[in-house]
């Protein structure tokens, strides 16, 4: 026979004779650390074989691949041992793995000793000495103590209580409670607990002295202990199941979860989690339990093995983590949209939490009274900010480009803010005086201030709305955190986008009631670029920004989906094509231009050498040398517009094939009498495109506005007045907030961007209300080149808020990573 990899040789007459033996207390001719070191070796399966004899028994240990064995021998009732090594202590401990072995074996036989001298009567039906039937048991004739066992529950396990019951029926314990061994008064009572011991290591129970008796600690094994094993138990010994037995005979059980959300008596969030397994709800102490166990199946007697599905923990592991973001603070009512979405299942809410969360999204229009002359999206836009700001919430407004955000904001502040030094505008420099000029214009009752430092107290009392540059904020934020604002609007939230950065710190530390991001550019790049305006307008919203990075890094789809929903009730985003109806087309049209001969053997050249320099791996090269790649990619881009912007380089305008293309159409369009806005991002381009301009029509007004420039106001008033054709000159970035163009109706963008938000928000600038004729946006593409790389990225992000905005896909690389191979650039150039 096989058992635990050891060899069992036996025969019939010497297991009975050694199943006597076995009922003498033989562990007490050993000491206790020779027990101790048996009961391990046996444990961990070194016993190989025993051969048990009529008068000796020989236990093999293989240790460290080296075999060893000692000769326990019986004589007048004693054992001896003998062994195959020197070391006595050694030799001892394998005899004591062996005596474990050997009771084992004899427990697990028992059934085929059919003379053990113990006969259970509890079947015939019998009652002697009025002993009831189920007790009887006889030894030598005479009536003897019962073996009872009671099978109960724990939330550490299945415990086996082990009593002997006598003919007074009284109740004595079958174990020392302090080491487990056999409670006996002779050796038949002896041979019945230790098959009993053996029994219960077989079926992984170990001896608790807490319950003196034998728990099962495994979950996975109670199910089957119970309906496999017990029934075989109770053939050899009386038994009892206690009632809770049933709750976990059934194995495991999910465990339902719903949050029963109020608000307290301080207006914050209180949240208790409640759980129910079929028609038992579990009271608090069980369900303290099942969430310590942090999704660990748990034992709980009055219900039964239980645990929480996956999607369940989740959900208590992420309040888990908004409550650790709250660093001890009161939850806010909103920080519900955190984790449920506002149809969800899971969630109970207060009388007085489900009233907030009505009002909170109930389309319904708000009693607030406008100004004239909004739009009615702009109505809408309006009315959704008030009442989200009513009900204790920050928004986003994020509205495309030219639909009036600006104009949105005023009209809120002019119907809901009565009160003095109330109201905190922080946006680009550039857009400061945007700001001063709006509010007069549509809300000439209140005083708009220009902050520019110190404290908010030399400003006096006599104003409404102070409106502050970024670097003012970041310069003065001691001062002004001291004061608290009715509400703070950050403009052009895109530039708050770095959550490290010393400006996106300071908008965290204004002081406000109520909060409003704008931008018409929520993400630009990455999902966490929302995190920092969130982080502004609605604090824990979004939780941890370290904790938020590692969840989308994990799982980047189910992250959005569930970003998408938590944001969802506090962001308002409406393009053109859905509100504007009135608003005329926008016709986009790639140009490609071929190079000129310089163009084609400079950018061959510059590809060669970095090649050479850096290898064909863009991304290899990028982690030894990234400021050299960027540089390289910037050089391509360079003489892909004109020769003459690589510092090394002198050409005629003629060499460029862009400012050559850009003539010809500049030809059509201004002898028409059209005006037209030109972008690049480079200046010294700008530079050039200037020189062109000016000696091929000498009399056309030009007008320039690039980073430089100090009045921004000049140059784009007098374009916007002017009445015949005039040219615009606008660097790419600085056409990015603050102006409005639409007196153009032609747009030519003479060298691609890599993220399309960039050039969306220059074309809108013309693009925009206010203008009554159709838009043509050319954009200038150098045919072979990197810049056709840089259309293929465009086209990964054109629609970057897809799922998360609800506009567009979002997985995408800066253009150093796009680029994979410097030689794939090389080779386009010269198919082309």
């Amino acid at each position: 026979m096989q058992w635990k990899n050891a060899n069992r040789l036996y025969s019939r007459k010497s297991l009975r004779q050694w199943s006597d033996r076995i009922q003498v207390a033989w562990e007490s001719g050993f000491e206790h650390e020779i027990l101790r070191a048996g009961r391990k070796l046996y444990k961990k399966g070194f016993v190989k074989e025993i051969s048990i004899g009529d008068d000796d028994a020989i236990m093999t240990c293989q240790v460290d691949r080296e075999e060893s064995y000692s000769v326990v021998e019986w004589g007048d009732g004693k054992l001896n041992v003998r062994s195959s090594t020197n070391d006595k202590f050694f030799a001892d401990v394998m005899a004591v793995a062996g005596m474990l072995e050997i009771e084992e074996l004899i427990a697990d036989e028992v059934a085929l000793l059919d003379d053990f001298d113990a006969v259970d009567t509890r079947d015939s039906g019998e009652e002697e000495d009025g002993l009831p039937k189920h007790k009887m048991w006889k030894i030598d004739g005479e009536v003897g103590r019962v073996l009872h066992l009671v099978l109960d529950t724990h939330y550490k396990g299945v415990i086996c209580e082990a009593y002997w019951i006598d003919s007074d029926e009284k109740h004595v314990p079958a174990l020392r409670i302090d080491t487990g061994a056999p409670n006996a008064e002779n050796g038949t009572e002896r041979g019945r607990l230790i098959t009993l011991a053996a029994r219960a290591r077989k079926s992984h129970f170990s001896y608790s002295a807490e319950f003196n008796g034998y728990l099962l600690v495994s979950l996975n094994e109670i199910s089957h202990f119970i309906h496999k094993v017990w029934p075989v138990w109770k053939k050899s010994f009386s038994t009892e199941d206690r009632p809770n037995i049933a709750n976990v005979a059934i194995g495991f059980t999910k465990v339902d979860l719903k949050a029963e959300a109020k608000l307290n008596d301080k207006g914050k969030l209180d949240l208790e989690w409640v759980m129910s397994s079929g028609d038992k709800m579990l009271d608090r102490e069980d369900a303290a339990l099942v969430l310590a166990g942090a999704g660990v199946p748990v034992l709980l007697p009055k219900v039964g093995i239980v645990r929480l599905d996956n999607q369940s923990q989740m959900l208590i592991d992420e309040w888990k983590r908004i409550e650790e973001d709250a660093e001890g603070a009161e939850l806010e009512p909103y920080q519900l949209f955190s984790l449920f979405t506002p149809d969800s299942e899971d969630l109970v809410l207060s009388e007085e939490l489900q009233t907030w969360r009505e009002n909170l999204l109930s389309p319904k229009q708000r009693q607030i009274s406008l100004m004239k002359g909004l739009r009615p999206y702009q109505v809408q836009g309006v009315r959704w900010m008030a009442r989200l700001l009513d009900n204790g919430c920050g928004c986003m407004l994020a509205d495309e480009m030219g639909l009036g955000k600006t104009v949105q904001v005023i009209a809120y502040l002019k119907a809901r803010i009565r009160e003095k030094k109330s109201v905190l505008i922080v946006c680009p420099a550039s857009v400061v005086p945007v700001w001063g000029s709006e509010v007069k214009k549509f809300a000439p009752e209140k005083t708009v201030v220009k902050y520019e430092g110190k404290s908010l107290d030399r400003y006096g009392d006599d104003w409404d709305v102070m409106v502050a540059s970024f670097a003012q904020l970041r310069n003065n934020i001691t001062s002004i955190e001291k004061y608290k604002f009715a509400v703070s609007v950050i403009d052009e939230a895109q530039f708050i986008k770095n959550p490290t950065a010393k400006t996106t710190r300071c908008c965290f530390r204004i002081q406000a009631d109520r909060r409003i991001a704008l931008t018409g550019t929520p993400i630009e790049n990455r999902p966490v670029d929302l995190w920092p305006a969130f982080r502004y307008i609605l604090p824990g919203l979004l939780g941890d920004r370290k904790d938020f990075e590692k969840r989308l890094n994990e799982n980047s789809a189910g992250f959005k989906e569930r970003l998408k929903a938590q944001i969802a009730p506090f962001m308002l985003r409406r393009t053109k094509t859905a509100v504007a109806k009135d608003l005329p087309e926008k016709i986009l049209i790639d140009q490609f231009c071929t190079m000129t001969k310089a163009q084609s053997v400079e950018y061959a050249r510059i590809c060669t050498e970095g090649i050479k320099k850096f290898g064909d791996d863009v991304g290899e090269a990028m982690q030894t040398n990234r400021f050299g790649i960027l540089s390289l990619l910037t050089r391509l881009r360079q003489v892909s517009c004109d020769p003459d912007l690589l510092p090394w380089m002198e050409s005629s305008i003629e060499e460029s094939s862009k400012i050559m293309t850009l003539l010809e159409k500049l030809i059509e369009v201004l002898g028409t009498g059209h005006r037209v806005v030109i972008f690049s991002q480079f200046t010294r381009f700008i530079d050039r495109i200037r020189e062109m301009i000016e000696h091929a029509f000498p009399d056309l007004p030009i007008y320039e506005l690039t980073g430089s420039t100090r009045d921004r106001e000049a140059p784009v008033k007098g374009f916007q007045g002017s009445e015949e054709t005039a040219a615009m000159l606008v660097s790419l970035r600085a056409a990015g907030t603050g102006i409005t163009l639409h007196a153009a109706d032609y747009v030519f963008v003479m060298d691609p961007w890599w993220n399309p938000a960039v050039e969306n928000q220059a074309i809108d600038r013309v693009h925009r209300i206010g203008q009554k004729k159709t838009v043509f946006v050319y954009r200038m593409i150098a045919k072979g080149t990197i810049e056709e790389r840089i259309q293929d990225l465009q086209k990964e992000k054109m629609n970057l808020f897809d799922e998360i905005v609800g506009e567009g896909r979002m997985e995408v690389g800066d253009l150093a990573q796009h680029v994979k191979s410097l030689e794939s650039l090389l080779l386009m150039a010269r198919e082309s």
